[in-house]
């Protein structure tokens, strides 16, 4: 039983060796600096399978329906799923591509504790999903790649942008970013669920939707402090009911909810609300502290600069004449040949 078992796998591998030939064409690569480093084509389709699990997450993307009949919005345009997964995975293999040639230029390289760090990473993620995994041709290698380039990434950003780095960022650049995209809020919050966990019915949302308005209208001729119903609810939080007096976090300028709430001014309310959830908030003074300037400098500098730090890289890959893509294997590989339906998706019920 054994024998057949190791047989079974041996068939299986060369099955996959074979399909990553096509016509002649090596399509088991995504990338090659020179001679020296290739980049599997694990990788792109693992970054498809993260960018798929991450909308998936946030209600983006469903596993009822084929990738290539979805859309997905981007900058406030609806994309086809397949096209932006398969422009995600290109950016990620070019941003792997680039970090390997900075790393060599800044002498930077990951310690023995680091790489175990990213195999162990590597062995849990692929163990939650291996069957999907294996299905879509991706080796546990790619995942553990996946991960090293994300630490060796994360040691050349603050290599540059660190206090001590070669072009550092001060407070004072970081403070002015909180300034500009995040907002120090009060606010009530019910999601349309009832305490079995159906879903309200219109009437039910109709009910909570008047009686937050009521609430709202109450705050602003100031017959009511509206911190004091923030408190109450606060004290009172049940798993679909909360809230809070003081609550400070990153808004995205691009995204409706958040170029809302950014453009409130101090001691204005407003409401946010989707399909399963409204939120009654007032925007107060901003508070630093609270953001976490100095708690949380590392996590800020990276909401700040890191997205620039992406595109370097991915420009100085596409800018070295030693570098080669394999436009076949992306062809070949594509989100819309891959099945992601049966993903571990956690749930995610939280507003914030």
């Amino acid at each position: 039983m054994r024998f057949m078992k190791k047989a079974a796998a041996t068939v299986a591998a060369i099955s996959l060796a074979l399909s990553l030939t096509s016509c002649g064409t090596d399509v088991s690569w995504a990338a090659k600096i020179g001679k020296d480093t290739t980049v599997p084509i694990g990788l792109y389709i693992y970054t498809q399978a993260v960018n798929f699990r991450t909308n998936a997450q946030s209600g983006l993307l469903t596993t009822s329906s084929k990738l290539d009949e979805q859309t997905i919005k981007v900058s406030d345009s609806d994309k086809n799923a397949t096209e932006y997964l398969d422009t995600e995975a290109l950016k990620t293999v070019k941003a792997y591509t680039g970090a390997c040639i900075l790393a060599k230029e800044m002498e930077q390289e990951l310690t023995e504790d680091e790489i175990a760090a990213a195999e162990s990473s590597a062995k849990k993620e692929y163990e939650t999903d291996k069957e999907v995994y294996e299905k879509n041709g991706i080796a546990q290698s790619s995942i553990t790649e996946y991960y090293k380039n994300l630490t060796l990434q994360n040691k050349l950003f603050n290599a540059i942008y660190g206090k001590d780095g070669t072009e550092p960022v001060t407070d004072k650049e970081l403070k002015q970013y909180i300034k500009d995209n995040y907002a120090t809020i009060s606010y009530i919050q019910q999601y349309y669920y009832k305490d079995d966990g159906s879903m309200m019915s219109d009437t039910e949302k109709a009910k909570i939707k008047k009686q937050y308005e009521k609430i709202k209208k109450q705050a602003e001729s100031g017959k009511i402090k509206f911190a004091d119903k923030c408190k109450e609810f606060q004290e009172n939080a049940t798993s679909y009911k909360s809230g809070s007096t003081k609550y400070t976090c990153a808004w995205n300028a691009a995204d409706e909810d958040g170029q809302k709430v950014l453009s409130l001014k101090e001691g204005q309310l407003t409401f946010l609300e989707t399909d399963s959830a409204i939120v009654l908030l007032q925007k107060q003074k901003i508070d630093y502290n609270d953001a976490g300037i100095k708690t949380y400098r590392d996590s800020i500098l990276i909401q700040y600069k890191y997205n620039d730090f992406v595109k370097d890289l991915i420009a100085k890959a596409e800018s070295d004449k030693s570098v080669s893509f394999n436009q076949a294997a992306f062809d070949k590989f594509g989100s819309a040949t891959r099945d992601f339906s049966n993903l571990s998706i956690p749930s995610n019920y939280s507003y914030y």
